[in-house]
């Protein structure tokens, strides 16, 4: 008799270490073992599955993404030819910075633009912390919100709320609603993300507390994922083959019978499967 092989699912999940760190000690702690969770899996955990409840209680969030957010002064706009800067100086009295030359071309000179950063290096010296990230890394956030702990919609790749205009905002379903914390000076922030603040159920993207804070590390991995709920019960799909054929018999009174030839050869076909 032939075996059928079934892949089982995997899901990513988040694997805490049990430490709190800044950031670039956190992104050290987990180098070998993958990295910090991606902002998207800190919000597949806190908004889109009950698997935050596994890390309640544990003292993981608040907790570090991997990723950098990085946005002019409230109300401005990136410079051609000029760095983002930090507005301010780490514990150490580092500056953190983005390069000019790392800024996409659209995004210089336009207003309410953010740039969602997932690095592939970090240059460190005793005066600068320097973010750098392949183009393909980079994406540009448009119309990116301006006040802090403002409410908008949540962009799908990054999970990054994106602005919404005020008068709309009541229009936005609680699935889609994320709210930004940033400061109002340019930022070359660390994303971190919450578990409970105030009411807004782990919704909180934050761009805000600066990379030295004392935050949740995580590593991520896979694990098998619970399997999808399929009717298997042979007696409940008896008796739904059994009302198909009665409501068939019933619309072949009304109904001319090459009509309903294709639901018939169906019917057929999983009486014979079941």
């Amino acid at each position: 008799m032939a075996t059928t092989h079934v892949e089982k699912a995997q899901k990513q999940v988040i694997l805490p270490i049990g430490k709190d760190a800044g950031w670039l000690d956190a992104r050290e702690l987990v180098r070998t073992k993958g990295g910090l969770p991606s902002n998207a899996l800190h919000d597949d955990v806190l908004v889109r599955s009950d698997d935050w409840k596994q890390l309640k209680g544990t003292g993981y969030y608040a907790a570090w993404a991997r990723e950098v957010l990085v946005y002019p002064g409230q109300n401005g706009m990136f410079e051609k030819g000029h760095d983002v800067v930090d507005a301010s100086k780490d514990d150490k009295g580092r500056e953190w910075v983005f390069p000019a030359s790392q800024i996409p071309e659209v995004a210089i000179g336009q207003s309410k633009v953010g740039l969602f950063v997932d690095p592939q290096n970090i240059e460190v010296n005793d005066k600068r912390v320097v973010i750098l990230a392949e183009s393909k890394s980079v994406v540009v956030l448009t119309p990116f919100i301006q006040n802090n702990g403002e409410v908008g919609k949540v962009h799908e790749a990054t999970r990054v709320p994106l602005y919404v205009d005020e008068a709309l905002r009541d229009q936005l379903t609680e699935q889609e609603k994320r709210w930004l914390y940033r400061i109002n000076g340019a930022g070359v922030r660390p994303l971190a993300r919450y578990l409970d603040v105030g009411y807004d159920y782990g919704r909180s993207v934050g761009a805000y507390d600066g990379p030295d804070s004392w935050f949740g590390v995580a590593s991520f991995g896979l694990e098998e994922a619970a399997p999808p709920v399929v009717a298997s019960n042979t007696a409940q799909f008896k008796a739904l083959l059994r009302d198909a054929k009665e409501n068939l018999a019933e619309l072949s009174e009304t109904v001319r019978t090459e009509k309903l030839e294709r639901l018939q050869k169906l019917v057929r076909a999983l009486e014979i499967k079941g």
